[in-house]
């Protein structure tokens, strides 16, 4: 667990460590909240109809693995 990573948050009070927990979630659902950039929606998007529009053209994640990987040896 992180908490025992974190001596700090150990010495918490339980109020304070309900406080501080409150404080996370509402930190970390922040930028869940916000709307996506359009242009990165568009780009996706514009990749999925590819994608559906001719499906042999994609790599597999093993295949794009091994590119990368194959080129960082060279």
């Amino acid at each position: 667990m992180i908490v025992e990573t974190l001596p700090e948050v150990q010495r918490l009070t339980p109020e304070q460590k309900l406080l501080l927990a409150a404080e996370l979630f509402e930190d970390a659902t922040e930028c869940i909240a916000e709307e996506p950039d359009p242009e990165i929606v568009k780009a996706l998007d514009q990749r999925l109809e590819e994608y559906q529009n001719n499906p042999g053209s994609a790599s597999s994640w093993s295949a794009v693995k091994a590119r990368i990987l194959g080129s960082r040896a060279s």
